[in-house]
């Protein structure tokens, strides 16, 4: 098969895992999905939080993909590349999901007839990764490969303000290491790797749980940050992987990708509490992720970079890893995506707590949350010039990161 054959598909097969769960097909208006007859309803069953199997079929019209499925689809450079080789239109979201492969985010994948949800990604030892060539191993990563394509996926909601410029593309590493995303800088701004290494760096510290990312070099010098995919856990007697359910918040609002930046914190937050296994808990974790990034200037906390997952040891649905976090001010935009109360810039403390508190968080566990943010991050704005920004947008940035502490605190 090659690319442009995509666009003839009509029906694709849907894995959950590794077990086939049911089939899509695109129809005149739209697309119908269906669980196989084996598929029965139950607490886990099912394709997503918003697609149990105790409704056996979901019909969408005036676009031919539903918005969970849209969600799989990669965007900026990737989406740019699969709309190239596909020669699709943009919202022939159906072929751009089948096209993307299936080793997309989560354990849900749409795969091509007769095929299966076969891990993509390039093997090579991390561990000698000075010894290729970066630029190399993203060409490899775009072929076309045997029975379906190794276009990149990504973590979930690359941003498509700022980092969606960066490149990624998975690294399935040999012996067990793992599977990754390598992330490289644009030509046109050569610090985002930096930026981006710095910040998770700084949410880690700051008590946020986030995917594992470390800078490493190519042969040539050149820098990428590898982030191990927290959605993938080794199988070690099996040598294989195991898939984590992982939702972002388009998917688990039912909403299609392109309203990331239309949703409010608070409809966000309402999804967090219907779903969650223990809503007040991740309410405060989401308190934190946002604080966190209104502090450092972080406008691309969208809906897409916001997710659930079901806890691989607990089963518990919990806020997912915090990944995609950087500061955006140095490149113009210091706006918050998501607004909070209908604000998306000078925010308060006041403001976090009230809006808490309305969901029923107690105000001395906001007010205990933002003590410790503010007083851990305190020592990481004195180390802002290790990005390597230049001397003025590093001022810049100390300077709003101290008048947003004083908000804070």
């Amino acid at each position: 098969m090659i690319w442009e054959d995509i666009r003839g598909l009509d029906q694709a097969q849907v894995y959950r895992g590794n077990e086939l769960i049911g089939h899509i097909e695109r129809t005149a208006h739209g697309a119908i999905f269906e669980f196989g007859p084996d598929e029965k309803p139950g607490e886990t069953a099912g394709l997503g939080f918003r697609m149990p199997a105790n409704q056996p079929r979901y019909e969408v019209t005036g676009v031919n993909l539903h918005p969970f499925f849209a969600g799989l689809i990669p965007e900026g450079r990737r989406l740019s590349a699969l709309l190239d080789r596909v020669k699709t239109s943009a919202d022939d979201l159906f072929s751009l999901c089948l096209a993307a492969g299936p080793d997309s985010i989560g354990d849900v994948a749409l795969v091509l007839p007769g095929s299966g949800p076969k891990a993509g990604g390039s093997h090579v030892d991390l561990d000698k990764l000075e010894k290729h060539s970066f630029a190399a191993l993203f060409e490899r990563s775009l072929e076309f490969a045997g029975e379906g394509p190794a276009l990149e996926p990504s973590l979930p909601g690359v941003q498509d303000k700022i980092s969606a410029s960066m490149i990624s593309f998975p690294l399935r590493g040999r012996k067990n290491s793992g599977t990754h995303i390598l992330k490289l800088n644009p030509k046109d701004k050569a610090s985002l790797v930096d930026n981006e290494a710095f910040f998770m760096g700084m949410a880690r510290a700051c008590g946020i749980e986030t995917a594992e990312a470390r800078i490493v070099h190519d042969r040539d010098g050149n820098k990428g940050l590898l982030v191990r995919r927290f959605d993938r856990l080794p199988d070690l007697p099996n040598k294989t992987f195991i898939k984590v359910h992982v939702e972002d918040a388009c998917q688990f609002l039912d909403r299609y990708p392109a309203e990331k930046y239309r949703l409010s914190l608070a409809a966000i937050a309402d999804g967090i509490e219907e779903l969650a296994t223990a809503p007040l808990v991740e309410l405060l974790r989401l308190m934190k992720l946002v604080a966190f990034s209104y502090l450092v200037g972080n406008g691309d906390l969208h809906a897409r970079n916001i997710s659930l997952w079901v806890e691989p040891q607990s089963g518990r649905v919990e806020l997912s890893p915090a990944y995609d976090l950087l500061s955006t001010l140095p490149y113009g935009d210091r706006r918050m995506a998501l607004k909070l109360d209908g604000r998306d810039d000078s925010l308060t403390r006041s403001h976090f707590v009230s809006f808490a508190e309305r969901r029923g968080l107690r105000p001395a566990a906001l007010h205990a949350m933002l003590d410790k943010l503010c007083e851990k991050s305190k020592p990481w704005r004195d180390k802002l010039e290790t990005i390597g920004l230049t001397q003025r947008k590093t001022q810049d940035l100390q300077r709003v990161m101290t008048k947003r502490l004083g908000d804070l605190g």
